[in-house]
């Protein structure tokens, strides 16, 4: 099975709950950024998942991956501006971002 033909809601349990090196090189490269950001949180990852990661195009991603340990390419995010989804620490599989008490008082509308 390709990881194209796993559900959203599946590629997030394998990215928090996975050790498995090989598996989490295939979910570093998800079409969804929960998933992506959800790798780049666990521990299990080398420093070539924590590294790619913290290139992602997605800053949600690329910060969280920057914050890896295992990560060796330090990025500067001082010119970057923050929302409250960007360091958000919720499990991305709990995420109810429409409902996100922190985005009441942002410029994010769902």
């Amino acid at each position: 099975m390709t990881i194209k033909e796993n559900s959203l809601q599946h590629q997030l349990e394998r990215a928090i709950e996975s050790t498995d090196l090989g598996e989490l090189k295939l979910l570093h490269r998800s079409q969804y950024m929960n998933v992506r950001r959800a790798v780049a949180k666990n521990k299990s990852i080398d420093s070539e998942i924590a590294n790619n990661l913290a290139h992602d195009p997605v800053l949600n991603v690329c910060y969280i991956a920057s914050q890896n340990p295992k990560c060796t390419e330090k990025r500067d995010f001082s010119n970057e501006t923050f929302t409250a989804c960007v360091t958000c620490e919720k499990s991305e599989i709990e995420l109810a971002c429409e409902g996100c008490e922190k985005l009441t008082n942002s410029s994010l509308h769902f």
